[in-house]
């Protein structure tokens, strides 16, 4: 592995070049990699809220990026399945450099469609108690895609209401 520091002026952080790749069951490419503080601990301290003092994973998209800490152990080897549920545990954060783009007529009615599938779907399913386990990694992966449509549909609905003026 090795590893790249970017100054950003409050602190240096370190940025590990390996990085990992996978798509999403909606289709979205996420690139995923390691951040690391190398700032002084009393300065981490004033900066940074105490679950990434250590570290974080990167999770990024052409529309969206989140943070994840603490890092998993060895996650450069989780599958990319174990990668996209951390990914939907992760914080949304701002995306670096990010460009506010208008959203076109119907995304947003688009994201509620796929959501309301993906929760038909789910609901449609048998219960907890009676799903074998790959039935339940299944719920578990449509449960995946639900929760992006609904983020991805609330941020459209952001847009729309911010480039509509209230």
């Amino acid at each position: 592995m090795s590893w790249v520091t970017a100054h950003l002026g409050w602190s240096d952080i370190t940025w590990s070049t390996n990085v990992r790749e996978f798509r999403d069951l909606s289709g979205t490419q996420w690139n995923v990699f390691l951040a690391t503080p190398h700032s002084s601990p009393s300065k981490r301290e004033k900066i940074l809220p105490e679950t990434y003092r250590l570290g974080w994973l990167v999770f990024e998209c052409d529309k969206e990026r989140r943070r994840l800490a603490p890092v998993p152990d060895s996650w450069e080897s989780l599958t990319d399945r174990e990668l996209e549920h951390l990914c939907t545990h992760a914080d949304v954060v701002p995306a670096r450099g990010a460009r506010r783009t208008q959203p076109t007529p119907g995304q947003a009615e688009q994201m509620q469609e796929l959501l309301a599938q993906v929760i038909e779907e789910v609901c449609d399913q048998p219960k907890a108690q009676s799903l074998d386990t790959g039935e339940l990694i299944r719920v578990e992966q449509t449960l995946s895609i639900a929760a992006h449509a609904a983020r991805e549909a609330v941020a459209l609905r952001r847009a729309a209401r911010e480039t509509q003026g209230g």
